[in-house]
Formats: structure tokens, sequence, C-alpha cells
């Protein structure tokens, strides 16, 4: 048992050396992780960010109205549609995060940082 109850106190009295040990054994653990993801193979070197080469147009759509029906496809709906990730999203500061957030640079196979 971890911890014995004597008879003259109500307070535990735990078994120091049993924890030492636990202690010893979990760090003996994570100094052998840590060992092991170092033999990993090194991390790929990727391509720095690049400038857009295209002007993202938010000023398009800028106060016109548009009927949109079932049948619209998701391109022309209402919104602007990200044709990377096959989404449409409804205002424009929405979209600038969008394109610059993670869910589009992964399927762009590029790292934010």
């Amino acid at each position: 048992m971890a911890y014995e109850k004597s008879v003259g106190s109500h307070r535990r009295k735990w078994d120091r050396e049993e924890y030492e040990q636990y202690a010893k054994e979990r760090i003996e653990a994570e100094q052998l992780a840590l060992f092991d993801k170092g033999s990993k193979e090194p991390p790929v070197k990727r391509e720095l960010l690049q400038p857009r080469d295209y002007k993202v147009d938010l000023d398009s759509k800028l106060g016109k109205s548009q009927v949109i029906t079932k049948t619209t496809p998701a391109s022309q709906s209402g919104g602007y549609y990200c044709n990377v990730c096959d989404c449409v999203v409804k205002d424009s500061i929405n979209f600038l995060d969008h394109i610059n957030g993670k869910k589009r640079m992964y399927l762009l196979k590029q790292k934010l940082f």
C-alpha cells in the first residue's frame, strides 16, 4: 500500500521510497522518449511563403444583390468562394481570415510559420 494510517494520527503517512521510485521511472521514461524523438529523420525543408501573385477581389460584389436558388453552384452563391477549400464565406473580413488560415494553408501544403 502506498500510504499507512497510524493509530495515533488521522493523517496519512506516504511511503516516500515508493513514490521516489515512481518518479525515477517517470523521468527515465521521459528521457527515453526524448532520445527516441531525436533519432527520427530531420524535418523536411519547406519553401518560404511567397506573396500572392494575384489581387484578392473584395470589391466586385460590394453593393450588388443576386438571386440564389437551390441549384445555384457554390462558386456563384452569396459570399466569397474559395476554390481551394470549395467553401463559401459570407463576408470579406472572414474571407481574408480564411485565405490566411490553417485549413487552407494545410490544403495548399504550406505551413503558417
